[in-house]
């Protein structure tokens, strides 16, 4: 009886089957060793297999791969470090142009997936993944963006320092970063909040001799205003809530320098104050009134020092909520100081009366009369000598009263004594 080895052929190329690979291989490695591939080796301890795991007995050995240009390119296989030493896996070395180069320091407990990508060579070149120590891993240095710092295998959170001590523009890249301002008074503009994106957030901090203005993008605002200022030592926290602007927390205000103020253009009708707005006791609006322009503060109690550098022919009044209340309607370039009461909205320079009952002058002179008028500030009364009242016409003295004596200098007419 004769028999022969059975042969496997594709009924659709009519090409012999090949034997299926080597799945799995065992691999104490002692000494540097070069693999076959399955296909064409002999000893059963150093062929390529879907899945070898490799145990060092010593560290500096290489494990070589076979010649590259037995085997298409995408031929792969795993290869995992199961011991507690590291070896090299390397390309094949049977010639010395080009050189055999390294694949990859297989490292303790972790897995590779190796594979070729170019066969024209016997080295050949290979492609290495990472899986990581019995599962995959993620690198968390490579995955730390902005805000976060990779602690050994974890991600951690940290806010980096940026100095700044003239005018600059803050990028992007600050995301979840302080930046410390350290000149005298100055600017730092905000990025696009639409262009950073719902949730972007960043800190500032002034630690200079003079006020930093924060200034945002285009028509953005800093909860509905045009600008947010901080005094010496103050510190605030900006986050972006897309197209529009953004909203503020964690304002840390000085002890120091208490004030802040609001720059606001208005052109007319009912302004209602914002906590946020109202909160700042230096105000100064400017703009051109199409209408007369009404202000509400908040029903609570506080003072204001309020500046109208409005123009146009209008009123400018400031008022709470609450019908009935008194209001102060303020003259275009003017500044006056307010006490609101929660009800009430008083100039402090009269309070809630409509007159005083003593007020102290300085002595003057004729050419600054000690009380004169807004439409002529040339005449007016003054202190010539202790115990005399000099009347000022034209910064010339034209009389004076005495204890004993009214005396007109340029004589009376248009009637005697």
């Amino acid at each position: 009886m004769t028999t022969s080895n059975p042969t496997y052929t594709s009924p659709f190329t009519g090409q012999t089957v090949s034997p299926s690979p080597v799945s799995y291989e065992s691999i104490t490695l002692s000494a540097n060793t070069t693999l076959q591939w399955s296909i064409n080796g002999n000893n059963q301890n150093q062929v390529t297999a879907n899945i070898i795991e490799v145990s060092a007995t010593t560290g500096g050995l290489t494990l070589y791969m076979p010649p590259a240009t037995q085997v298409s390119t995408g031929q792969a296989m795993i290869i995992r470090n199961t011991g507690s030493n590291t070896f090299t896996v390397a390309s094949n070395n049977s010639v010395t142009s080009p050189p055999s180069t390294t694949i990859v320091s297989a490292t303790a407990g972790v897995a590779y997936y190796i594979y070729v990508i170019d066969n024209t060579t016997i080295p050949g070149t290979w492609n290495t993944v990472t899986f990581g120590a019995g599962t995959s891993a993620a690198n968390a240095a490579t995955l730390a963006g902005y805000g976060l710092t990779a602690i050994g295998a974890t991600l951690n959170q940290q806010t980096t320092v940026q100095t700044y001590s003239s005018t600059a523009t803050i990028p992007s890249s600050n995301r979840a970063q302080i930046n410390v301002w350290t000149g005298g008074a100055g600017t730092l503009n905000l990025p696009s909040a639409s262009s950073v994106g719902m949730g972007w957030f960043t800190i500032f901090k002034n630690d200079g001799t003079g006020i930093l203005t924060l200034a945002p993008n285009g028509a953005d605002t800093i909860d509905g205003n045009s600008n947010q200022q901080l005094q010496l030592t103050e510190s605030i926290v900006l986050i972006s809530f897309g197209s529009g602007g953004w909203y503020s927390y964690a304002y840390g205000r000085s002890n120091q320098f208490a004030y802040t103020e609001l720059a606001l253009s208005v052109t007319g009708g009912t302004l209602t104050l914002s906590s946020a707005q109202a909160a700042n006791t230096i105000q100064i609006y400017t703009g051109t009134l199409t209408s007369n322009q009404i202000v509400v503060v908040p029903s609570t109690v506080q003072l204001y020092a309020i500046t109208n550098n409005t123009t146009g022919s209008y009123t400018f009044t400031v008022k709470t909520s609450v019908g009935g209340g008194a209001t102060v309607t303020i003259s275009q370039n003017t500044s006056l100081i307010l006490i609101c009461d929660g009800t009430n909205v008083y100039n402090a320079a009269s309070g809630s009366s409509s007159s005083i009952t003593s007020l102290t002058l300085g002595n003057g002179s004729t050419s600054v009369p000690s009380l004169k008028f807004v439409g002529d500030a040339n005449t007016g009364l003054y202190l010539p000598a202790s115990g005399q009242l000099g009347v000022v016409v034209g910064n010339a003295e034209v009389a004076y009263f005495s204890s004993t004596y009214f005396y007109a200098l340029g004589g009376i007419a248009g009637g005697g004594f």
